[in-house]
């Protein structure tokens, strides 16, 4: 018996079958979920503080980004200790 004749080719496509395009997979996938997760996260972070800071707190939105805000905010909570 003829071994060359038993073994198993890949199986030719038709010319006429179109190729479906590549997906990302792997390392790209994990990549892409890496750095847009924290990136919405942190995004989602600073729409809160601000809608939190000058829609229910009524003052002005531009003192969410200054460090005196968090400082003031310290030293209230901490004052006691």
């Amino acid at each position: 018996m003829n071994r060359v004749n038993e073994r198993s080719f890949p199986r030719e496509r038709p010319e006429t079958e179109q190729q479906r395009p590549r997906r990302v997979n792997g390392w790209g996938r994990v990549a892409a979920k890496l750095l847009i997760v924290p990136f919405l996260l942190f995004f989602s972070l600073m729409i809160g503080l601000v809608i939190g800071y000058s829609v229910l707190g009524k003052l002005p939105a531009s003192e969410v980004f200054q460090i005196s805000t968090y400082k003031h905010m310290y030293d209230l909570i901490f004052s006691g200790t």
